[in-house]
């Protein structure tokens, strides 16, 4: 007994393949956006002190110049809105050195900072001691006393100076390295998109192939079963074009096993109707020809000749469906001999030429000397009467039919291991195939849609035939036909 567990597998609706597609294509583009943004980020980050200082700093030298003139200015004119300005700029300076004292991560630095702080509160509160004693004496000059603040002023100009001077080294190293931190970003966001790209693009190509592929088998079934080959078709997927491949092969199943019935029974049919037709047939030559029998008028004489053409008939298709059957299942014998292609076409063409004379049809000839080939020359008899045999049926009166043998190097059709082939070709100017028709042409009961068209109806497996004799030697068999112009079939044999 075998202990392994069969392990089913996951089933995914086309729905949930679909979901799971869109949802792996949006991981792929965020994953990638997110890469791309943080390479961007490493290129322009101002997180490095240097980058926030030195601007700060920057900063708060343009401030404290503009409270200090707003402080001369308040001096000269002594409004309250130029004392509310220098109010306002005092706080927004003191405000920005706190924000400034939060960011330094160096000690020497720190040491200015605070001293800036230092020198600004004594500027803020000297300012503030000159405004009382302008509030209390209007007459009171404060110009003396400005000079004296400018020593507080200069010191904090000086300090915020060499903050600057301090990172301006690691400042412009990290300005100088831009450039190459900013191609490194690009070349690997670069690489991240054509990544992403690829990756989408295969998996869009393998989901793609998941879902055609089945698809494919499925059609290429489809069309077999339309030549009359029952093939399963392998199932490749677990979702609804799974189910529709098992009905599918289900519905194939129950046609072959129909069709080898059908078969079956029309072999023994065919087998059974031998001997009645012998028997008819010895009973119509011995009515005609026997001296001692009764004496027939006209009119019973072409009654037991059509008897005997009619069972002539059904005798030619019951050895055809008995080829046939002989093919199919592999059991068609060939006694391969070196023989004359010519002298196997040349009664032919005389007997389709007598036939075609009855209605005005031209049969030409035009046969080249091939040497001869290693031929069963019964069954290429069988082939090229098959053909003569449908141009003449479906060529109307006054036609022309033309038979051409030739030799020729060089084939595409077949493997001629460099000695050329023969090229075999019957040429009428009938009815017509429709294209539609042409692939199916050879396969076995099938009649194109031309039929209707003509009086007599083919039983649809000389086709068949001709094309397995052909191919078991090495040949193979086309046709090309134009509706309205007529039809070419041709043979090709190896040399």
């Amino acid at each position: 007994m075998n202990s392994s567990r069969i392990i089913p597998r996951l089933r995914l609706s086309l729905y949930f393949k679909i979901i799971l597609w869109f949802l792996g294509v949006i991981s792929i583009m965020v994953l990638a956006s997110f890469t791309i943004l943080q390479q961007l980020k490493t290129v322009y980050s101002f997180e490095k002190s240097e980058f926030r200082v030195v601007p700060m700093t920057q900063h708060l030298a343009r401030l404290h110049m503009a409270e200090h003139d707003a402080a001369k200015k308040y001096f000269e004119t002594r409004e309250i809105f130029n004392d509310q300005t220098l109010m306002l700029i005092g706080d927004e300076f003191d405000s920005d050195l706190d924000s400034l004292k939060r960011i330094v991560d160096r000690e020497e630095v720190r040491s200015l900072v605070e001293r800036v702080s230092v020198h600004h509160e004594s500027y803020r509160g000297f300012l503030d001691r000159q405004r009382s004693i302008i509030k209390k004496n209007p007459a009171y000059d404060p110009s003396p006393a400005v000079k004296d603040v400018e020593f507080l002023s200069d010191s904090i100009r000086y300090l915020l100076g060499s903050i600057t001077t301090t990172y301006l080294p690691a400042l412009s190293k990290s300005l100088e390295e831009l450039p190459g931190r900013r191609s490194g970003a690009l070349t690997t966001a670069l690489i991240v998109l054509v990544l992403a790209g690829l990756m989408t693009i295969a998996g869009g190509m393998l989901f793609a192939r998941s879902l055609t592929r089945p698809i494919k088998l499925l059609q290429a079934g489809t069309e077999k079963v339309g030549e009359g080959l029952y093939e399963t078709v392998p199932i490749t997927s677990n979702d609804e074009i799974a189910d529709v491949t098992r009905a599918f092969n289900l519905m194939n199943d129950k046609l072959k096993q129909l069709e080898a019935m059908r078969t079956q029974m029309m072999s023994e049919i065919s087998h059974e109707m031998r001997t009645p037709l012998q028997v008819i047939k010895a009973g119509c030559y011995t009515v005609v020809h026997t001296k001692d029998g009764p004496v027939l008028n006209e009119r019973q004489r072409e009654a037991v000749g059509m008897i005997h053409q009619a069972t002539n008939r059904i005798n030619q298709f019951v050895n055809l469906f008995l080829d046939v059957a002989k093919m199919e299942a592999g059991l068609m014998k060939f006694k391969f001999e070196v023989f004359s292609l010519f002298d196997v076409l040349q009664p032919l063409v005389m007997e389709a030429q007598l036939i075609a004379e009855t209605r005005q049809i031209r049969v030409n000839f035009d046969a080249q000397e091939i040497p001869p080939l290693s031929i069963d020359k019964d069954r290429m008899s069988q082939v090229f009467s098959n053909l003569l045999s449908n141009a003449l049926k479906f060529t109307p009166n006054n036609g022309t039919i033309s038979v051409r043998l030739a030799s020729e190097t060089e084939c595409t059709e077949i493997k001629a291991n460099g000695k050329g082939c023969i090229r075999i070709q019957v040429q009428d100017t009938g009815v017509g195939i429709p294209e539609a028709d042409l692939k199916k042409l050879f396969s076995k009961f099938y009649q194109a849609k031309n039929v209707p068209l003509v009086n007599e109806k083919g039983s649809g497996l000389g086709l068949a035939l001709v094309k397995h004799v052909a191919e078991a030697h090495g040949g193979a068999v086309s046709v090309e036909s134009q509706v309205g112009v007529g039809s070419t079939f041709t043979v090709v044999l190896p040399a």
